[in-house]
């Protein structure tokens, strides 16, 4: 089956999107291609991204879904995708869920038709008013009043896929972050503190995060979305790309012999290919310059530690992204920091969703050693790593990981209880940071 779609992009200074080109999608291959529009090139509008330069030759991809990553970023995630379906009464395939889902996706791009209803965006009062009718034993019979139920009330949605929903405020677009189905009630309230914990270390994150307040003691994580400003004119967007679409890992496929040689002794090249090394490497193309790369790579590298130390275990590739400051440049930078959540279950040796350094192999001696990737949270890889791929000397980083590490003890406790987090359940977070408050002293 062959799908043909228009992509359009906000440019930087416009409330309103542009044809970028067309992207056409052959399931058979799958094999998916990107023509530049003629209007577009011929109004020298910006290139979408540094992986798609502005020409008129089409750009192919294959592998994976046949869709280039930087579109599947623009897409709905599985709560998305779970509405979508209930309400086509269907499966939907990748492509369709970006051809019809709402154009309120991370990002600047959005494919398909660009209907009314796809960009409408609830406003507080509105959500606040269809959440009363249901609590009043009201039916929900639109597309908005699903959301809102699904979203404040668990409905329907589908186990291990958690709700979200953009919301206006006095203009601004705010995203709502609900805890789903069987998530401890102060999820919100933890997530938060562990933001402002974050930019008290000096990290760059969601600005202003705050609890929502709803009924019945429920409550919500509000986030200014970072990726919207809001002007005179209406609503802006930045582009965005995650580290999962910058490195490419749909339309990876890892070699079984590699897999099976380093698999017993924990490397193979696809756990480096999604590694924070590789995404050090890979910001070079995006970051517009080699000092801007290196305060990116940096910057990366106390991410990585504050992960470490509040022991978030679910860092991956979706958790990373970069956010575009300058389409006409191409200059793009790490994307403000979100989903930093500590684990309260803890495993015997805690490591991190993506490997943060890389030892080569070496062959000295009769046993050559494999090469090695590290996962594992160890205060000497942590800095060992920092002068190997972030830019750091090794003296300046065992001084920075020991002030973050300070600052996370001093801190942690009075954060979460300034956001309303009771003693009880602050007490079952003491293992989880003793990490960081051994590191301290």
């Amino acid at each position: 089956m062959t799908h043909a779609a228009p992509v359009h992009v906000w440019l930087a200074d416009s409330p309103a999107p542009v044809l970028a080109g067309e992207f056409t999608h052959d399931s058979a291959g799958p094999v998916g291609r990107f023509r530049y529009d003629a209007s577009y090139l011929a109004a020298r509008h910006p290139p979408l991204a540094p992986d798609l330069p502005l020409r008129s030759r089409p750009f192919a991809v294959a592998g994976g879904h046949g869709i280039f990553p930087l579109f599947m970023d623009a897409g709905p995630d599985a709560w998305g995708r779970h509405l979508l379906a209930r309400r086509l009464e269907r499966d939907v395939s990748e492509v369709e869920a970006l051809m019809l889902c709402p154009t309120d996706g991370v990002g600047n791009i959005a494919m398909g038709e660009i209907m009314p209803e796809r960009q409408r965006v609830l406003s507080v009062d509105e959500f606040l008013t269809i959440l009363s009718g249901l609590e009043a034993g009201g039916q929900a019979q639109t597309d908005q009043e699903e959301q809102v139920l699904d979203a404040a009330q668990y409905g329907t949605s589908l186990g291990g896929t958690k709700p979200k929903l953009t919301v206006s405020r006095d203009g601004v677009h705010y995203l709502a972050k609900f805890p789903q189905q069987g998530d401890s009630r102060w999820l919100p309230h933890i997530e938060c503190a562990m933001l402002k914990l974050a930019e008290a270390c000096g990290i760059g994150t969601c600005k202003d995060p705050e609890v929502w307040h709803l009924s019945a003691g429920r409550a919500v994580l509000l986030l200014r979305r970072f990726d919207r400003t809001t002007t005179p004119a209406g609503v802006l967007r930045k582009g965005y790309v995650s580290a999962h679409a910058l490195l490419r890992l749909d339309l990876a496929t890892p070699a079984p012999a590699e897999t099976l040689h380093y698999g017993t002794v924990g490397f193979t090249s696809q756990g480096l290919r999604k590694s924070y090394v590789s995404l050090a490497e890979g910001m070079a193309r995006w970051c517009g310059g080699q000092a801007a790369h290196r305060g990116e790579r940096r910057e990366l590298w106390r991410r990585i530690v504050f992960n470490a130390l509040i022991r978030n275990l679910d860092d991956h590739s979706k958790n990373h992204g970069l956010l575009c400051e300058d389409m006409v440049q191409q200059r793009w930078r790490l994307a403000p920091a979100f989903d930093l959540v500590p684990a309260t279950a803890l495993p015997q040796n805690p490591a991190l969703s993506m490997g943060y350094r890389y030892v080569p192999g070496t062959r000295r001696g009769r046993q050559p050693l494999p090469p090695r990737l590290v996962t594992t949270v160890d205060a000497g890889d942590l800095v060992a790593a920092a002068a190997d791929h972030y830019g750091y000397a090794p003296e300046e980083a065992q001084e920075a990981l020991h002030a973050i590490a300070a600052i996370i003890a001093d801190q942690w406790r009075k954060m979460m209880s300034a956001e309303g987090v009771p003693g009880e359940e602050i007490r079952r977070f003491e293992t989880t940071f003793g990490f960081a408050e051994a590191l301290a002293t």
